[in-house]
């Protein structure tokens, strides 16, 4: 599945900052699992979002 560009980016960073919202009112295991899980789609959604950038580059142009 093909997600649009827009959404590819932002809705785990959405998603992400939901998680860490709602772990404020759950018991410290689960808000312990929200974190990470929020943790790891902030960083999807991020990475997505510069790979999109254009001028960062990514492993298959980058030359050392």
């Amino acid at each position: 599945m093909h997600l649009p560009r827009r959404l590819r980016c932002g809705l785990p960073v959405v998603l992400g900052f939901a998680c860490l919202i709602v772990a404020l009112s759950v018991g410290p295991v689960a808000a312990w699992l929200l974190f990470i899980v929020a943790f790891a789609l902030i960083l999807d959604g991020v990475t997505a979002l510069w790979e999109g950038t254009g001028s960062t580059g990514n492993l298959s142009n980058h030359r050392q």
